[in-house]
């Protein structure tokens, strides 16, 4: 069996033949289940503050809520991730969506703040989706296209973005419910489109040649295959610095709109459509050509440097106006960044691990979707602190500490690359030839 480190495009295309797996079909599929899946998601995120009033809760209780969705997926992730690596993507994929759909429908049916708490949780319980859908993409690319693959799920995840916080904010100026209604409809979509269209990207067939395959490596080389490395380690690191920085804004996004510019679900829903045609155009049309151009690794420190800059500004955004202009950069990092780091990640270990990896990216993922929610919304209930003869208030301490985990992910992506020049290399050789 041919290693897909090495394989050319042509190669890989032919190899994936073997086991009836089109990558373009795949890809279309996937995009569109995501589609649907970010599609429910968004739409209740401009509800967080109706949700709140409705039931007296503090800011500080939605931060709990938001997190308690990252804490169940924290523990569940790995092993949506490892069973999709024994026994295929596609069914866990299904279950996971049966699962999500389930959850919105008990969100719209709660009439406590503990029901509505219980939902978000076993929403994260049946949140394999992402690991399996990143394992999926894994299995059908090699590792130089990798990137430019994962970035086209961002199309998928932008057009849910786009429509659907629109769409929840105007449902929700009706009733907060009904987008959650919606959403929970909307997961039978995603359910039949996996079930009657998406080919299998781990057949039993492959499976099988894959075992026969790593058992010969490993006698050979005496290797036990631990996924566990200091190359993994730094990397993880750098997705939860990533995701401790993009969630601390993201989850506190409603709640500062409506606080701050006493913005309504509708107002907040125009926002967050903005900001998904944003990185609908980043990802859809510039990444690859800027890939190509001017390489990964200029764009990946470029995004850092950005988002630096990004966060230190965010405090003294006073009017609602000038939201719109300061989306277009963070959504620019949002767009680049993770997709990068990401398949920076599977490059470290084998093809029948990137399930496993997988789940495991998403639970670094979720440690900081736990702790970024409370630490906004701790910010704005607190409404500042004093450092001597300086006052701070909740903004400046949002993007204040937000820039300054982003110099720390600065540091590591270099420390990362200064130690695995092997990650660019290929844009190395592409400059000598052209």
């Amino acid at each position: 069996m041919p290693d897909r480190r090495f394989l050319s495009k042509e190669e890989h295309t032919k190899y994936l033949k073997k086991y009836d797996i089109h990558p373009g079909r795949a890809m279309f599929t996937i995009i569109l289940s995501i589609i649907v899946d970010v599609f429910g998601y968004s739409m209740v995120l401009p509800l967080l503050p109706s949700i709140a009033k409705t039931f007296g809760a503090s800011d500080l209780f939605v931060g709990i809520i938001i997190s308690s969705n990252a804490l169940s997926a924290l523990i569940f992730a790995p092993i949506w991730g490892k069973l999709s690596d024994k026994y295929g993507r596609k069914p866990l994929l299904i279950i996971a969506q049966a699962g999500t759909g389930v959850s919105f429908l008990i969100l719209a049916l709660s009439n406590s703040i503990g029901i509505i708490l219980f939902a978000r949780i076993l929403d994260g319980v049946f949140g394999g989706q992402i690991p399996v859908i990143r394992a999926y993409i894994s299995d059908i690319t090699t590792p130089k296209t990798r990137s430019s693959e994962i970035g086209k799920l961002m199309v998928g995840h932008t057009m849910g973005m786009i429509f659907g916080p629109i769409i929840g904010g105007l449902l929700g100026d009706l009733n907060w419910r009904y987008p959650a209604i919606l959403a929970s409809s909307l997961s039978i979509i995603a359910i039949l489109l996996t079930w009657k269209v998406l080919i299998e990207s781990m057949p039993k067939e492959r499976r099988e040649d894959l075992k026969v395959h790593l058992v010969n490596i490993t006698s050979i080389s005496n290797d036990k295959r631990s996924i566990w490395s200091k190359e993994i380690y730094i990397r993880f690191i750098q997705i939860f610095l990533l995701f401790s920085i993009t969630v601390m804004l993201n989850s506190s996004f409603p709640l500062i709109l409506d606080k701050r510019f006493a913005a309504d679900p509708s107002i907040i829903g125009s926002v967050m459509t903005v900001a998904g045609i944003a990185v609908m155009i980043y990802g859809g049309l510039l990444m690859k050509p800027l890939f190509r151009k001017v390489g990964e690794k200029r764009v990946l420190f470029f995004s850092i440097i950005l988002l630096i800059v990004d966060f230190i500004f965010l405090p003294y955004i006073t009017e609602l106006w000038m939201i719109y202009i300061f989306i277009f950069p963070f959504t620019f990092c949002m767009a680049f960044l993770p997709p990068l780091i990401q398949t920076n990640i599977t490059k470290a270990v084998d093809s029948d691990q990137q399930g496993a990896i997988s789940g495991w990216t998403t639970n670094i993922q979720s440690i900081s979707q736990i702790s970024s929610p409370l630490l906004a919304t701790g910010y704005l209930e607190l409404g500042g602190l004093t450092f001597g003869l300086i006052y701070l208030n909740s903004y400046h301490l949002i993007g204040f500490t937000g820039a300054l985990l982003g110099v720390f992910l600065l540091i590591i992506g270099l420390i990362d690359v200064q130690r695995h020049p092997y990650l660019y290399s290929h844009e190395s050789q592409e400059d000598t030839i052209n």
